[in-house]
């Protein structure tokens, strides 16, 4: 029943009135526009998150590997 109230709606208007329907259009696209935008804005901070938590967990087993390899190497010193 939507289409009947904007079929009425419409009606009552000035047909000859240019400006509601450059407004419509300008809603519509600005809608649109926003839209693209906050989906954008959602994968970039994705991207980001996995970013930051990739580097977070290279530089926590960097550093856990490099302790390994310390004491491997020291163990390897006193063996020889």
């Amino acid at each position: 029943m939507s289409w009947v109230q904007v079929a009425v709606s419409r009606s009552s208007e000035d047909i000859f009135d240019e400006d509601v329907d450059e407004m419509y259009l300008l809603q519509k696209e600005w809608n649109s526009t926003m839209k693209k935008r906050l989906k954008e804005g959602y994968r970039d901070g994705i991207e980001a998150g996995k970013e930051l938590a990739l580097q977070e967990g290279f530089n926590q087993g960097y550093r856990h590997g490099a302790e390994l390899m310390v004491t491997c190497g020291q163990f390897r010193g006193t063996l020889k």
